[in-house]
């Protein structure tokens, strides 16, 4: 998981949660790590984004999502 550190760092780029129309995205790892996404539905409001780590066979949690109460409106 995170340290207080990449969550700080995450926050000042904007990406602590990262706001989409209908989800509250918390990221844990770098997406750059990774070379193949699955999502993973764990409940009604919430999802997971699961990735394969690059030159392994080792799948990682790369995400949380919320799915936002009020979701915008484009």
């Amino acid at each position: 998981m995170l340290t207080k550190k990449q969550i700080q760092k995450f926050k000042k780029q904007g990406q602590y949660p990262r706001k989409t129309k209908n989800w509250l995205r918390y990221r844990q790892q770098e997406p750059a790590k990774f070379s193949k996404f699955r999502i993973k539905k764990i409940s009604k409001n919430k999802e997971l984004v699961i990735g394969k780590l690059k030159n392994t066979n080792k799948w990682k949690l790369q995400s949380i999502m919320k799915k936002r109460k009020n979701p915008k409106k484009k």
